[in-house]
């Protein structure tokens, strides 16, 4: 197994362009993280203002759908490949961008990190971004 190195990793999400911040932690793990909106217009058919309502509609989707239908999809890659679990943390409202967004963070222990796991990820975040493309109002 090839160990993975950092500049191995930056350059595959360079390579998919695949929009993420990529730090290092205290443990010298790689910790990829993926920014994720989930859109009004994916919620409510009818143009309607920001407000409160909207935001807690948001929040709810998220919440109850989506990271539950994530959460699914994750256990089943993780049952074909060596996709990296992510953790999914809750952002908030962008109200200007008309979103709210979530957080999935990627952790890369190099030392049990191989080119199969990052391809499995990467394949991972392929799906994800399809789902979440895909919701539209109920």
């Amino acid at each position: 197994m090839d160990i993975l190195q950092k500049e191995a990793i930056i350059a595959a999400f360079e390579r998919e362009k695949i929009n993420v911040e990529i730090t290092e932690n205290k443990k010298g793990q790689i910790v990829v993280s993926r920014m994720c909106e989930l859109r009004k217009e994916q919620v409510f058919a009818d143009e309607i203002p920001w407000d409160d309502a909207v935001e807690q509609a948001l929040k709810e989707k998220v919440s109850l759908t989506v990271k539950p239908d994530l959460r699914k999809m994750i256990i089943q890659e993780q049952l074909h490949g060596k996709a990296i679990k992510p953790i999914i943390t809750l952002a908030g409202p962008l109200p200007k961008r008309n979103s709210f967004t979530f957080d999935l963070v990627f952790v890369f222990r190099l030392e049990q990190s191989d080119q199969q796991v990052l391809e499995d990820t990467l394949q991972l975040l392929d799906k994800i971004e399809d789902y979440l493309e895909a919701i539209r109002p109920a």
